[in-house]
């Protein structure tokens, strides 16, 4: 929006300097009623008038939607006002488990987080780690925050908290997630069809569906679990995937020293939220070339399956952090499922600001 201001700020000025410009020149002889204090008081006038019906042809005429921009920011500060009040009871009942776990989900709505671990964290100690929902919050938030803990803290969060509750479904996806990380297809594999057991929703049903027929094809093994493999083995004929090759650009290689994590993600290029697909490589193994599917999502309703274009992000991250920090490298591409069929070339060239 600053950058539009300022376009439109120098495109009116320009059209006042055209339109004023001759009132203010000396005028032929002709023009000789017209004296220089009433040539500047005509310049005033044009220059409100111009302005004024700028600004009320630009209210009336813009389809930018002013009032939807104010309540998104009342909106916003409504939020962080009943957080604020959250995290003061807190402050003077620092043992409310339920208050902390409160807080812990909706920081994790919102994406923060780094607070939502912090939150929960709070509930895991008070209880000692037997509260499900804190051990799986941490868990997720954790994983969220960085996919490759789910061979860390995070895993070992959802390994516990399966221990307690097999058939807790949250707990189910991530731990397929961090089975197939460790390279254990058969566990992930396991996981996914407890969890297909459990009748989800229609659409969560056929990504499971694709997910398993995928591993089943990967390991050789014929589909498990009768008329739920048979719907799957149609679906997985479809299923998205993106191939991506990743090159770096000579200016950035010159500045690497040693290994640096990279990672290749995928997200909705319409909407925030988590990544569609992601994968964690090193910058040695460049040039490569992965495939992302949506056995690399990490939410199982938010897959490269769930929307038409993808916008691919290829980041060498110096901190060694999944989120974005300035001055990592990165290079950037769409794909569109309805258009583009062959390999995406990504070129690691920028630097974030």
């Amino acid at each position: 929006m600053t950058a539009f201001y300022i376009v439109c700020g120098i495109l009116l000025l320009a059209v006042l300097v055209w339109v004023t410009l001759p009132l203010w020149r000396p005028q032929p002889a002709v023009d000789k009623v017209a004296t220089q204090r009433e040539r500047r008081v005509s310049s005033a006038i044009v220059v409100l008038a111009v302005a004024g019906l700028a600004t009320a042809m630009y209210g009336h005429l813009s389809n930018w939607d002013w009032n939807a921009v104010e309540t998104a920011a009342q909106e916003s500060a409504n939020v962080d006002e009943m957080l604020g009040r959250l995290e003061a009871k807190l402050a003077a009942n620092p043992e409310d488990v339920q208050g902390w776990l409160l807080l812990g989900r909706s920081y994790t709505t919102l994406q923060r987080f780094g607070r939502a671990v912090d939150a929960y964290q709070q509930a895991y100690t008070l209880t000692n780690g037997e509260n499900i929902e804190a051990v799986i919050g941490l868990g997720e938030a954790l994983a969220l925050m960085d996919q490759g803990s789910l061979s860390g803290r995070a895993g070992e969060l959802i390994d516990a908290a399966l221990r307690k509750a097999p058939n807790n479904p949250k707990a189910l996806w991530y731990g397929s997630i961090a089975a197939l990380q460790a390279g254990d297809l058969k566990l992930g594999r396991d996981r996914l069809q407890a969890l297909l057991a459990q009748t989800p929703p229609p659409e969560l049903r056929t990504v499971l569906e694709r997910q398993i027929q995928a591993l089943n094809e990967q390991m050789g093994a014929p589909a498990e679990g009768g008329s739920s493999a048979s719907a799957a083995a149609p679906v997985a004929d479809h299923a998205r995937v993106i191939r991506v090759a990743v090159s770096i650009a000579p200016s950035v290689q010159q500045q690497l020293k040693g290994s640096t994590p990279l990672f290749i993600v995928a997200r909705d290029p319409e909407a925030g939220g988590p990544p569609l697909a992601v994968e964690r490589h090193s910058s040695t193994a460049v040039p490569l070339t992965v495939e992302l599917s949506e056995a690399d999502a990490m939410m199982p309703t938010r897959t490269i399956a769930t929307v038409p274009r993808v916008r691919v992000v290829a980041r060498l991250s110096l901190s060694g952090a999944p989120q974005e920090r300035s001055g990592d490298f990165y290079g950037e591409a769409d794909y569109d499922f309805s258009k583009d069929t062959g390999t995406l070339q990504i070129v690691i060239d920028r630097t974030v600001p």
